[in-house]
C-alpha cells in the first residue's frame, strides 16, 4: 500500500506546504537541525582549537579523525539500541555526553595535555553523538502522509547540507571573533538544546521485545541495505575526493583558502537539488530507475571540473557536480524506507548515514596523496569515476530496489 502511495506523490510547491503543514514538523526540524549541529561543527572546531593550542595540524587532524571514528563506532550500536529499547534514555544523555567531552578538550588543551588525551577526549564527543538523522528518517511516516513521504526524504537531505554548510561556517566566525574554544562549547550547548527539544516532541518507543530473539547483524540483515551501504561508500567518495581537491585547485590559483568556500558551493548545489528534486519526486520513475539515473548525471556533473580554469568558473562547476547528492540521499532513504527487517529503522537508516561518512573520509584519504603528487587534475578525475562505480553497483543488483 506505501508503495502505492509513495509512486503518486504530490507535486511542487504543494509538497512541501503539506509536509510543513504537519503537525510537529516545523519545531521537530528546527530542534533536529540544533541537535546535529555538534556533527557539522565539530570536526572542524576540533582542528581550529587544537591547532591553536598546540600549533600542529599533525595533531589536529587526529583528533578530529578520532572524533570521527566516535561517530562511526557507536551510531549503528547506538541505533540499534533506540529500536529495542526506545530513545527516550539515549537522546538527552547522549547529548551531555558530547558537552562534557567538548569541555573535556578545552580544559585538556589549556593544559597542555597530549595528543592522546585530546584524541580520547574527542572520541568520546563522537562515540556519544546520537544518531538523530536516523531517528529522524524513522519518524517521518508517522509524521507526513505517505503520499508526501518522498518530499519529506528531500527535506531531511537539505537539512543535511545546511547542517554542513553552516556548522563550519559558524564554527570558524567564533574562532575568528571569540575564540576556537567557544566554538566548542557552543556546539555542545546546540546539542544539549536541540536534543531536549527532539526529545520532548519526538521519541522512539521500544520495538517489541527487547529481549527477543534478532539476527545478529541487525538491520544488514536486509540484502537491501547492504546494496545500499556497499554503493553509498564510492558515491559518498566523490565529494571526500573533492573534499582535497578543490582547495588543492585553490591553491594551484594562489588562494588555498577558498577551499571552504568551494566547499560551500558544492553543499549549495546539493541543497537546490534537493529542494527541486524534492517538488518533483517521481521525476525519474521509480526508486530503481532513479537511482541509476541520478548516478549516470552524477557523473556527468563532475565532468566538467577538471575543465575549470578560473576561480569563478570552479564555483559554478562545484555547485553543479553538488547537484544530484541530496537527490540520491532522497532515494537511497526512500529505498531503506520500502525494504525495512522489522524493528531496525533507526539503525537502517544510521549505516547509510554511516556509510555516506566512511565514504567521504576514504575519498579524502585516498586522493589526498594522489593530488599531492599528480596535482588537482587528478582527484578531479576520481571524483568524476568513483559516482560511475557506485552506478554500476547499483546497475548490477537492480532487483534489490524497491
Amino acid at each position: 500500500m506505501a508503495s502505492e502511495t509513495i509512486a503518486q506523490p504530490s507535486q511542487g510547491l504543494v509538497a512541501y506546504r503539506r509536509v510543513f503543514a504537519a503537525p510537529r514538523v516545523r519545531p521537530l526540524v528546527a530542534f533536529a537541525l540544533l541537535a546535529r549541529m555538534p556533527i557539522g561543527m565539530g570536526a572542524v572546531a576540533l582542528i581550529l582549537f587544537v591547532h591553536g593550542e598546540t600549533g600542529s595540524f599533525g595533531g589536529a587532524g587526529v583528533v578530529a579523525g578520532a572524533y570521527t571514528i566516535g561517530l562511526g563506532v557507536t551510531g549503528p550500536s547506538l541505533a540499534r539500541l533506540i529500536d529495542r529499547r526506545g530513545s527516550r534514555l539515549v537522546i538527552v544523555p547522549g547529548a551531555l555526553v558530547v558537552m562534557a567531552a567538548m569541555i573535556g578538550v578545552v580544559v585538556l588543551g589549556r593544559a597542555g595535555a597530549g595528543t592522546v588525551p585530546l584524541a580520547i577526549a574527542g572520541f568520546l564527543a563522537g562515540a556519544g553523538s546520537t544518531p538523530i538523522g536516523g531517528i529522524m528518517r524513522q519518524r517521518w511516516p508517522e509524521l507526513v502522509n505517505p503520499r508526501e513521504l518522498p518530499t519529506a526524504f528531500a527535506l531531511d537531505a537539505v537539512m543535511i547540507e545546511v547542517v554542513f554548510v553552516t556548522g563550519p561556517l559558524l564554527a570558524g566566525l567564533l574562532a575568528a571573533t571569540v575564540g576556537a574554544a567557544e566554538g566548542l562549547i557552543v556546539a555542545g550547548l546546540f546539542g544539549i538544546v536541540g536534543s531536549a527539544g527532539f526529545a520532548r516532541l519526538s521519541t522512539v518507543p521500544p520495538g517489541g521485545d527487547p529481549d527477543a530473539e534478532r539476527h545478529w547483524l541487525g538491520a544488514l540483515a536486509s540484502p537491501h541495505l547492504r546494496l545500499l551501504v556497499l554503493s553509498n561508500v564510492p558515491m559518498a567518495a566523490t565529494f571526500g575526493a573533492l573534499d582535497v581537491t578543490l582547495p588543492a585547485f585553490g591553491a594551484h590559483h594562489g588562494a588555498a583558502a577558498l577551499g571552504g568556500a568551494f566547499a560551500a558551493a558544492l553543499a549549495f548545489g546539493s541543497g537546490i537539488g534537493g529542494i527541486a528534486f524534492g517538488a518533483r519526486p517521481g521525476i525519474f520513475g521509480p526508486p530503481r530507475r532513479s537511482l541509476v539515473v541520478l548516478g549516470g548525471l552524477m557523473v556527468l556533473t563532475c565532468l566538467p571540473l577538471p575543465a575549470a580554469t578560473s576561480i569563478p568558473e570552479m564555483f559554478v562547476f562545484a555547485a553543479i557536480a553538488g547537484i544530484t547528492l541530496a537527490p540520491q540521499i532522497t532515494v537511497r532513504n526512500q529505498v531503506v524506507q520500502n525494504t525495512l527487517v522489522a524493528g531496525t529503522a533507526t539503525e537502517a537508516f544510521t549505516w547509510v548515514a554511516l556509510a555516506t561518512t566512511i565514504g567521504a573520509s576514504v575519498g579524502s584519504a585516498v586522493v589526498g596523496p594522489l593530488v599531492e603528487a599528480a596535482g588537482w587534475r587528478a582527484g578531479a578525475l576520481v571524483a568524476i569515476a568513483l559516482p560511475a562505480v557506485a552506478t554500476l553497483v547499483v546497475f548490477a543488483r537492480r532487483d534489490l530496489i524497491e
